[in-house]
Parts: structure tokens; C-alpha cells; sequence
């Protein structure tokens, strides 16, 4: 009898669920019937005394009649049944998302060392292939990609070369991609000739792709050519040849940094000087347009270094506030003393040497840890505090020594 209580009851939940949103489409005499068939099987579970047998009947008249108007409610279904279930969690999610923490993939190496962007783990030609469990286990702890091209035939490599305002540059090709098989997502495509026959290489756009072309292929002997097989009519020829099967490259794409954002705190306090946060670039569109060739909205992460009504200079690689060293937070100390892998403060454009930038109200100076390879307010100017988004509160994946508390 226990069990048959639970199951009236489990009925008796779904009856309910049936009226409430069926009864504006029900016929009123099939209303009084399941108000009727829910008063009997309401009595047999109240009676102590009720015997097996009339039980089960009466909730057999009450299951066939919902069966008879309850559509798509009732009988359960998986959809029916978890319908409800999902769009709460779904609304939980979107309210911890837009008022809470928010996830965030940092993309590029702006930050690091305190905070790594997409790096590339090389494979010598002589070096064996990851297997599929280790890729398997790359991708579950490092978030890790593996990307491959082998040459087709034998021959020498060339790269096609671009010209930009900066000179040649590697030649590209935006192109339309799948992120976990069903999300739109931008790729990069990167052709390489081998003995005239192209061979291509697609990764996410915002990989640093030239970075890896260089380290793997400068040399003494490469050199910029004239090309009928690259669509510019230039190409890089990095002075090596290849058999056919080998090698061009293998590499692996290790995911940025994850991390929250807590969205919540700098409703109650101001956000500080040397704060990780995170902030739109809705307000700076036009001027990160004109130096990247992107106008879309993105979101960056960079350090604060300097709040409304203060004055910065970089002088000798140190960040310095109103003529004193700017000490807040470790990174600041660490670029001033380019200790390790903090290479020091860069002056540029807003920030060249001899050159000091005085913060407007309400906005901030937003740098990069890595002043080398930031593209900051150096150059595109001020933060205004209306397009801050939160601070960086916690690394959750990869699996590295980074992994925990942002610094």
C-alpha cells in the first residue's frame, strides 16, 4: 500500500497540472468528471482503511480519463515531464550569468604570464603523434586541439604573404566554422604549397597563428619571393623542402584561461587600481576599428591600471601613479622589475616616453600584464565605467598551476 499511496499521489499531481492548464480548452462536463474522479482518489488516500483493490480502480478511472484530455501534458513524456525543469534551470543560469558570475575564455596572451590566452604545443618532424587516449586527456585537462597537415606530395614550402599598412604579412582567410559542431564561429585559413600543390590549415580566429608560422619556419634561408601560386603574387619561402606523408606541422591549440567574473561587487564598491576586470568595447568600437580592422563588440580583460583623476607615466618599464611607483597588486611590481616572464611596461602612442595621461572621471586606464603584446589603452585611450562588466574572481579551467584564485 505505501507504494500505491506514492503513485496517487504522483497522479493526483499530474490531475492538477491537467486542469490548470487545460481547462480554459476543456469541455465543462469533463471538467466535473475529473473533479470527480480526483475527489474519490483524494477519499481512498485519506482512508487508512481502504483496501488495495478499490484504490487501484479508482486510479484507473482517474488515469484514463486524463489520458483522454490531458494532450501533450499526459501521458508524461521526457519532454513533459523535464520541460518545466529545464526552463528553470535555464532561467537560473541566464540570472546567474547576467547578475552574478559570468564565464570567460580568455582568448589572447594579453595578461600573461598571469593569465594565458590560446598557446601552441609543437611536435618535432621526428617526434611521434600524440595518441587518441592522450589527445582525449589533452583535451579533458589542457582543453587542448590537435591540428595536423601533412604534405600530399614532395617539394618546397611557401606561404602566401598579405600586404597590410604594416608591410607583408602572412596571407589568411576568414572563413565560417562550427564551434562544438552547431555554433556559428569564425576561422582563420592558412594555405601552405608544397611543389605548387596547396595544403590548408584552419584554427580559431583568435590564435596567434604568425606567431607559430615564424617560430617554425624563420630561418636564414627563408625569404619573401615573387609567386604565381599564391593569390597576392607573393609568397614566403622559408628555405626547406618536404617529402611526400611528412609533416608540414603538428601542433596543439591549448585553451585560454576559463575564469568568473563576479558581476555583482562593483554595484557596492568602486572598481580599484590594479583589479583583473573585465569590461565591453562598445565605447571604444570606432578606435579599435580603425587599429584592427574589427568593428564588432568583443569583451577584454586587462588589469586597471589607473582610476579617474590620476595621472600615469611609464618610465623605465615601471607604471608609475602621480609620479610614484604604482605597487597595488604583484604584476605592477613585477613589470617594474622585469622579473621572470613580466617583461616591464611599454611606452606607446598615449604612453610614450616622456608622455603622461591624465584619467577623466569615471573612466579607467585599462594595460595588459603583457605590455608587449596588449593592445591597451596605450592606444585606443580610456575605459568609461559604464562598459565594466566585473572583476576576474576565480581561474576554473585548464587544470594548470594557474588554476584557482585571479591574481
Amino acid at each position: 500500500m505505501k507504494k500505491l499511496r506514492r503513485q496517487a499521489k504522483e497522479l493526483l499531481h499530474a490531475a492538477s497540472k491537467v486542469y490548470h492548464y487545460r481547462r480554459d480548452i476543456t469541455a465543462d462536463a469533463r471538467l466535473q468528471e475529473l473533479e470527480k474522479a480526483v475527489a474519490e482518489v483524494e477519499h481512498m488516500l485519506k482512508d487508512k482503511s481502504a483496501e488495495a483493490a478499490p484504490f487501484e480502480a479508482a486510479m484507473q478511472r482517474l488515469d484514463a480519463l486524463l489520458r483522454k484530455i490531458g494532450g501533450k501534458i499526459y501521458p508524461k513524456t521526457f519532454w513533459s515531464d523535464n520541460l518545466e525543469v529545464l526552463l528553470v534551470a535555464a532561467i537560473l543560469v541566464i540570472g546567474v550569468r547576467t547578475f552574478f558570475f559570468q564565464p570567460f575564455i580568455i582568448p589572447t596572451n594579453s595578461m600573461y604570464p598571469t593569465y594565458s590566452g590560446m598557446n601552441a604545443v609543437t611536435y618535432a618532424a621526428d617526434e611521434a603523434s600524440p595518441s587518441a587516449a592522450r589527445k582525449v586527456f589533452n583535451k579533458l585537462t589542457l582543453g587542448a586541439k590537435h591540428k595536423s597537415v601533412f604534405a600530399q606530395n614532395s617539394g618546397d614550402i611557401l606561404i602566401p604573404m598579405g600586404q597590410s599598412k604594416n608591410g607583408p604579412q602572412i596571407y589568411k582567410e576568414r572563413v565560417k566554422g562550427r564551434k562544438w559542431l552547431v555554433l556559428p564561429t569564425p576561422l582563420d585559413e592558412y594555405t601552405f604549397y608544397v611543389g605548387g600543390e596547396p595544403h590548408t590549415l584552419r584554427v580559431p580566429a583568435e590564435f596567434d597563428m604568425n606567431k607559430l608560422l615564424l617560430q617554425t619556419f624563420a630561418s636564414k634561408q627563408s625569404k619573401v619571393v615573387q609567386s604565381s601560386q599564391s593569390k597576392t603574387g607573393v609568397a614566403w619561402d622559408v628555405g626547406r623542402s618536404i617529402d611526400a606523408g611528412a609533416p608540414i606541422m603538428r601542433f596543439d591549440i591549448t585553451l585560454g584561461d576559463a575564469l568568473f567574473v563576479d558581476r555583482l561587487s562593483y554595484h557596492f564598491k568602486r572598481p580599484e587600481a590594479g583589479d583583473p576586470f573585465v569590461f565591453r568595447t562598445n565605447a571604444i568600437r570606432e578606435e579599435l576599428g580603425r587599429l584592427t580592422g574589427d568593428y564588432s563588440d568583443k569583451y577584454y580583460i586587462k588589469r586597471i591600471g589607473g582610476v579617474g583623476g590620476e595621472t600615469l607615466e611609464i618610465r623605465d618599464g615601471a607604471l608609475l601613479v602621480n609620479g610614484e611607483p604604482r605597487d597595488e597588486v604583484e604584476a605592477f611590481g613585477r613589470n617594474a622589475a622585469k622579473e621572470g616572464e613580466y617583461s616591464g611596461y611599454i611606452n606607446q602612442t598615449l604612453l610614450a616616453e616622456g608622455r603622461e595621461m591624465v584619467i577623466p572621471d569615471k573612466t579607467f586606464v585599462a594595460l595588459g600584464d603583457n605590455s608587449g603584446n596588449s593592445l591597451d589603452s596605450r592606444y585606443w585611450g580610456f575605459v568609461p565605467d559604464k562598459s565594466v562588466i566585473g572583476r576576474a574572481i576565480f581561474i576554473y579551467y585548464p587544470f594548470t598551476k594557474r588554476w584557482g584564485p585571479a591574481e
